[in-house]
Parts: structure tokens; sequence; C-alpha cells
């Protein structure tokens, strides 16, 4: 393992000014970098592309959190879609700071922020640990679309891995198998422990930091794939995950995750006991402690740091340490050889097998690994495509190895990447908002729309009137009539005699056609004993312009109504609505009405008055 020294003592100075003990450090540690080599002062490298790239532009940062390493990665989109890589940082912290403390979160949301330099810009991912998630897959029958989500949740409830209560649910769909001659859809379902994803969120937030998203490692792996990062160049390979206190073997076919498992030997712990067991067996008194047997094992590394004399083991070659941990090679490859005959590739051949391994590891691993399951097996160190960036070239073997898992995280998209703070329940109501906003905005344009062709037609409208304007005033401009002040008293006076005898002919014969009406309007049994026309008074009315002559005539109708005795006053009634309905007369009243003997008979005796007009 790389010289960390300078990277330990900036840490601590860090940790020293938080806690009040060191505050003339301060301004010294601002200028200090992370150190990942002897050699080197600083590891913290930027990478400046063309300024059109800041442009309004959102990076994705991964923060990988280890037990002693904090890993940042943060990398933008090129025009073309490409990923690009921004910048890196590697920074060691002391293990026996615990997580939860303030000073780590204080040192933690430090180094986020100088990393990203605008929190704000950045699309923050970060990962939960694997041992929290559980990965499935399941083959479904082929449904409708909208019944395919209830499908896949009853049948991760119905294999029994589902538990609503501890942990969220997720899947994806892979596309379509043959199983057993049958359709059917391949789907990735995981579940993961709300606790830890509250703890991880927690933990941001009191950083003051809004997480874009959470993901795992085997899913960072798949999206260096899926980002077209690295090209897939085999059907099917796996990843093998060697760390300090467990293995695990994730298999992709393409860049999709279709197997991980977790295997319990091959660790870095482990072999730090090969070599305590292995010494202590030769010398039979020198028991090594861990820490030691760690520093053994790390100096395997090409660019690792050397062992000093005063360290134990310096005089061990490169051969014997080799042979310490052959043991717990050779149990990792059976347990690897046997977890991929055993499971559902079995039948497929893994054509390359990467190694992502914490613990420094020369080539002779590669060999023995490629010998026992007769796999291409190689480093992943995805920053060896990356040529253009000559920071990222720079890297060692170890560095970039270091660095793939927070590659992987800053590789991610809710598009591409399992997010398990952004599950397809999630998508499924950001998609009815989306739609529910398209649905207002389409509706809002329509409107636009008709109130742009409304006011367009109004528009066209009022130039055609305008011009008709013009025509008709030019029109009037050419017209000269004759007229003259005689000439309009003259038609006025026309007018006048001509409603004055029109008026004289109505005074004339309106007696005769009122007399007419009323024989007409009164039925048998009504006897009438006079009917007599009243000409109206004329009265006079002046306003401001003009003199008004209103005239009022009326008739007064006496009769009597024979009928029976308790008929007589409804047929007054009928009688007065249908002089009421006759268009010569209006405001018909009864002025009297009285039952009398005629003829030892009674009748109704009655007076009416009526307008005419």
């Amino acid at each position: 393992m790389p010289d960390l020294k300078n990277d330990i003592n900036s840490t601590e100075k860090l940790l020293n000014v938080i806690r009040g003990e060191d505050e003339g450090s301060f301004n010294a540690l601002g200028k200090q970098q992370s150190s990942l080599s002897a050699n080197k002062q600083t590891k913290n490298i930027n990478i400046i592309p063309p300024k059109r790239f800041f442009n309004k532009k959102k990076y994705t940062v991964g923060v990988d959190v280890g037990r002693e390493f904090i890993c940042l990665v943060k990398t933008d989109n090129h025009s073309d879609g490409r990923p690009i890589l921004v910048d890196k940082k590697i920074i060691k912290y002391d293990p026996r700071i615990s997580n939860d403390s303030p000073e780590f979160i204080t040192f933690l949301k430090s180094s986020i922020v100088d990393f990203c330099g605008s929190v704000a810009n950045c699309n923050i991912w970060t990962k939960i640990s694997s041992s929290e998630v559980n990965v499935h897959f399941l083959k479904v029958p082929r449904v409708p679309k909208n019944k395919l989500e209830n499908v896949i949740y009853w049948t991760a409830k119905k294999e029994g891995f589902l538990d609503e209560e501890k942990n969220i649910f997720d899947f994806e769909l892979h596309g379509e198998v043959i199983d057993q001659g049958n359709a059917k859809y391949s789907v990735m379902a995981y579940t993961a422990s709300k606790a830890e994803i509250e703890k991880i969120k927690a933990l941001f937030s009191d950083m003051g930091i809004t997480l874009a998203g959470i993901t795992t490692f085997p899913f960072a792996i798949q999206n260096v794939f899926r980002s077209k990062w690295m090209p897939v160049t085999e059907e099917i390979f796996a990843s093998l995950f060697i760390g300090s206190n467990f293995s695990r073997i994730d298999v992709y076919h393409k860049d999709n995750l279709v197997m991980t498992r977790g295997i319990k030997t091959g660790s870095g712990n482990s072999m730090a006991e090969a070599i305590v067991t292995s010494v202590l067996e030769k010398t039979g008194k020198v028991r090594l402690k861990q820490d030691e047997a760690k520093k053994i094992l790390f100096s395997l590394g090409s660019d690792s740091q050397k062992l000093s004399d005063k360290d134990a083991g310096h005089d061990f070659k490169k051969e014997e340490i080799l042979e310490m941990i052959s043991p717990v090679w050779e149990r990792l490859a059976r347990q690897v050889d046997l977890t991929l005959k055993t499971s559902s590739i079995g039948y497929q051949k893994v054509e390359k097998i990467y190694i992502i391994s914490s613990v420094n590891v020369d080539d002779s691993m590669l060999d023995y690994m490629s010998d026992q399951l007769g796999t291409k097996t190689e480093f992943f160190n995805p920053f060896n495509l990356q040529k253009s960036y000559p920071s990222a070239g720079s890297l060692s073997i170890q560095e970039g190895i270091l660095l793939s898992p927070a590659l992987g995280i800053s590789l991610s998209d809710n598009r591409r990447t399992p997010n398990v703070i952004f599950t397809y329940s999630e998508k499924n109501r950001q998609i009815n908002i989306k739609r529910i906003d398209r649905l207002f905005f389409f509706s809002f344009l329509a409107v636009l729309i008709i109130c742009l062709v409304a006011l367009f037609y109004q528009g066209s409208k009022w130039r055609n009137l305008k011009e008709e304007g013009v025509k008709l005033e030019k029109e009037l401009a050419l017209y000269s009539p004759l007229l003259s002040m005689d000439k309009v008293l003259q038609a006025a006076n026309e007018v006048k005699m001509q409603k004055t005898i029109a008026h004289q002919y109505a005074q004339r014969y309106w007696t005769t056609a009122a007399t007419g009406e009323i024989s007409d309007l009164t039925p048998q049994n009504i006897r009438l004993l006079s009917v007599k026309m009243t000409e109206g008074s004329s009265t006079a009315k002046t306003d401001a312009d003009k003199t008004q002559k209103e005239a009022s005539d009326g008739v007064s109708i006496e009769g009597i109504i024979i009928d029976k005795r308790d008929k007589l006053d409804s047929a007054l009634t009928q009688y007065v609505m249908k002089l009421e309905n006759s268009p010569m007369f209006k405001n018909v009243s009864v002025q009297k009405n009285s039952i009398t003997t005629l003829k030892k008979s009674e009748v109704l005796y009655f007076t009416l008055s009526a307008k005419t007009g």
C-alpha cells in the first residue's frame, strides 16, 4: 500500500482543529492535499476540461466511505453523452474514529465540500454496504405492462424475501427469456435495509447535503459498463471483490448483473491470519500481531511501501509470503469455482474475471486464479481507459482499484442505476407528476394557441373594418347631396301630416272596431245593457328637447250575467280575462258587480272599464 503518512498527518491536524487542540495549524492544513505516494505530495488531481463543460452543467460525485479511506470521484457528460472524468481524490483517515462521531461528520463534510466546490452544482451519490442489500433474480410470466409490477411484487412475496416493514423493495426488468419453452420476463429484484438507508441519509443530512441516490457495489461496477466507460468485451464476465473481512463474486451478462454471492474465505484478514499461523509454525515462538501481518501482506504490491529493517518480516522474500497465503488463495479459488458451477449460470462459462482487491497483491494472484479457474483474469482498473486525461493514467494499479467503486458510483443515473431511495414506486409517482405537468402544459399551450388565433382573427377583422371605413369615408367625401333646411322642414311636415291623417282614421273607426270586438268576445249568457266610448284627455310632457302629446281612450261596459248562482263570479272573471287577452283592450277592471233579481231569477249586474290601444 502507498505511503499515506501525509494523509494521516492532515487528518490528525484537522481533527485537532475540530477538537480545539491545534488552531494554529488550521491555515497550514487548508493548503495540504491527500498524498498517496512517498514521492508525491498530493493525489488531489484537478482535471480542467474546456469551459463549455462548466457552463450550467451538473456534475455527479461518487462518495465511497471505507474503513480507512474516503474516495471521491467527480464525473460529467460530454456533449456526445460520453462520461468524462473531472476530478478524483483519496483521503486516508484514522480507522479508530467512529463514523457516527461529530469529528468524523465534520471531517467528511469538509472533504466533500472542498472536493465539490459547489455542492449545489453536484448530484451526490454514495453506497450502502452490500451486506445490507439482498439481490434476487426472478422469472415472471409475460403480462400487460400495467400488470407487470403487481406480478413482480406478488412473486417476490411468494418467494418469501420481501419484508416491507424492514426493507425497501425495487426491481429492474432485464428483458425476455425462454423458460421451459415459455416466454417470461427476467427480473432483477432487490431489498435493502430501511434502517441502514435512514442511517446513511441522516449522516449526510447532518452535513447539510441532500443525496441524489444510494446504490451498492455490484451496481456501481455495473454502471461502469452501462455508461460505456468500459466496453463490454465478453458476454459473461465476473468481478471478484476481495475485502478486509469478506469476498464476493458478482457475475454479469453483458451489462446486467445476473448473480451475486458472498464468500467468507479469501479476505485480507484471512491472508493476514495465514501469515501469523505460518510464522508461528516455522519459528515455534514468534507470534506476529495482526497489524504486523497486514503490513507484510500489503508490501506485496509493486507500488507498495517496502518493509524497513525495523519491521517484522522484513527479511521475508516475496516467494515466502506468497507461499504463506497460498492456502487462502486455494480456498478462494475452490469457493469461486464451486459458486459459479452451482449458480443459475453454471452451464455458461465466465469468460473473464476482474479482481477488485483492497489488499496489495501483484500479478501472482492473477496467474494463480487464471490457472485454477481456467479463465482470463485481470485487475479491475477502469482508469486505464482514460488515457486522454494524464492524471488518470498516472494512478497506480492499487489506486485505480481503490477508486473504482467511487467511479462507478459517480456514473450513477436513475435511468440505469438501481437507487434505494428512488424505487419503482417513486419513479411511478414522478411519472404521474410529469404526466400531469405535461397535461397542464399542453392545456395551457392549447389555450394560448386559441387566444393567439382569436387575436389574429380579431386583428384581421379590425384591419378589414378599418379598410372598409376608409373606403366609405372616401365615398362619403365624394357624395354631395342637394339638401337644404327648407327641404328638411318640408319632409318633416309631410311625415307629421301623414301621422295626423292616420290618427284621424283611427279615431273615426275605433268605435266600430271596439264594438265588434266586444260583441265577438261576449258569450251568450251575458247581456250587455250599454257600451260607452270615452275619449281620453290629452296631457303634454315637456323635456329639454321636445314636447310629447299622449291621448288615452276608453270604454265602459254595463251588463248582466245569467247563470247559476255559484257560477256567476267565475263567468265574470272569464269575461274579464277574454277582454284582457284582446289586442284592443288593456287594463280591464271591474267597477261594480252585484247580485240582483230579474224575472224571478238571480243575475249578476256588472260594470267594466277598459283602455283601448
